[in-house]
């Protein structure tokens, strides 16, 4: 599911650039990070405002779905 998530998520980095940043990271080299912030299945999409949480979403979605995240 994140090899089929990746190509969703660039096509948006690109589009929203200066918008948004996107950050990927691979959770087998980066454990803590998965703890601190929950992550118990993949792909787990986290979006951040002002440094705080401000939404979350476990699977694989459509485009339209990780917009409106974004949101």
């Amino acid at each position: 599911p994140c090899r089929m998530m990746a190509p969703i998520v660039d096509e948006l980095a690109e589009e929203k650039a200066g918008q948004v940043k996107v950050c990927k990271i691979d959770i087998d080299e980066n454990p803590e990070l998965a703890m601190q912030f929950g992550v118990m299945s993949i792909p787990t999409l986290i979006v951040f405002k002002d440094g705080a949480v401000a939404n979350k979403s476990v699977g694989l979605k459509p485009k339209a779905a990780v917009e409106e995240l974004l949101k």
